[in-house]
C-alpha cells in the first residue's frame, strides 16, 4: 500500500528557443527578480544571481545589490515590454534582459493527504526563462519547465507528494542548467 500512496513529480520542457543563439560572453545582462505569479521571490532571485554570476561574472546587473543597474527593469510582461524595452536601449545601459517567471496550479494537493481522492488531480508548477534584446526590443530566448503530480480517480490511500514549492524549484534548477547550457556556460 506504501508504494501505490507515493507519488512523485513527472517533469517535461517546452523550448522556444529556435531563433536566435544566445551567448553569455557578448553584452551587459541585466538579471530581474524571480517572480512567481506575479509577486517577487527572494529565495528564487538569490539562487538564480548565484548560479549565473560564475557565468556572467562582470557582465551581470541586477536591481538592488553591489551590482545594481543604473536604470531599474519592471517585471517585464507582454503589456510593458516593448515601452519598458525601448526606454533601456535610451539608457544604452544594458544589451539583455533575463526574466524569470514561474507559476503555481489552482490546486495544491501536496503533502500528506488522508483523504480519499474521488476525481483526479494534480498540482503543477512551471517556471519560464526569458531573455529580451534590448537592442531590437524582443524575445531571443524562451524556455519553460513545468513539473506535476498526478493523482488518477477513486483513489482511497493515503497521498505523499511533493510540494508545488518543491516542484517549483526543482523546475528552476532544470531550467537554469538549460539556460546556462544555451548561454556557453556548463
Amino acid at each position: 500500500m506504501l508504494l501505490n500512496s507515493c507519488y512523485f513529480p513527472s517533469y517535461r520542457a517546452v523550448a522556444e528557443t529556435g531563433l536566435y543563439d544566445i551567448s553569455f560572453t557578448e553584452g551587459k545582462w541585466f538579471l530581474n527578480y524571480v517572480t512567481i505569479d506575479g509577486k517577487p521571490f527572494s529565495d528564487f532571485s538569490n539562487y538564480s544571481e548565484k548560479e549565473l554570476q560564475n557565468c556572467l561574472n562582470d557582465s551581470l546587473y541586477l536591481s538592488y545589490g553591489k551590482r545594481k543597474s543604473i536604470y531599474n527593469v519592471p517585471i517585464l510582461t507582454a503589456k510593458n515590454s516593448k515601452e519598458s524595452l525601448s526606454l533601456l536601449r535610451a539608457t544604452n545601459t544594458i544589451d539583455y534582459v533575463i526574466q524569470i517567471t514561474g507559476s503555481i496550479g489552482d490546486n495544491d494537493i501536496s503533502g500528506i493527504n488522508i483523504k480519499p481522492m474521488k476525481n483526479a488531480e494534480k498540482s503543477t508548477a512551471s517556471i519560464t526563462f526569458k531573455v529580451y534584446e534590448v537592442a531590437t526590443e524582443k524575445i531571443i530566448y524562451s524556455h519553460t519547465t513545468s513539473g506535476e503530480i498526478v493523482v488518477e480517480n477513486n483513489r482511497e490511500d493515503v497521498l505523499f507528494g511533493k510540494s508545488t514549492q518543491t516542484i517549483l524549484k526543482k523546475c528552476l534548477e532544470k531550467g537554469m542548467t538549460q539556460f546556462k547550457k544555451s548561454g556557453g556556460c556548463r
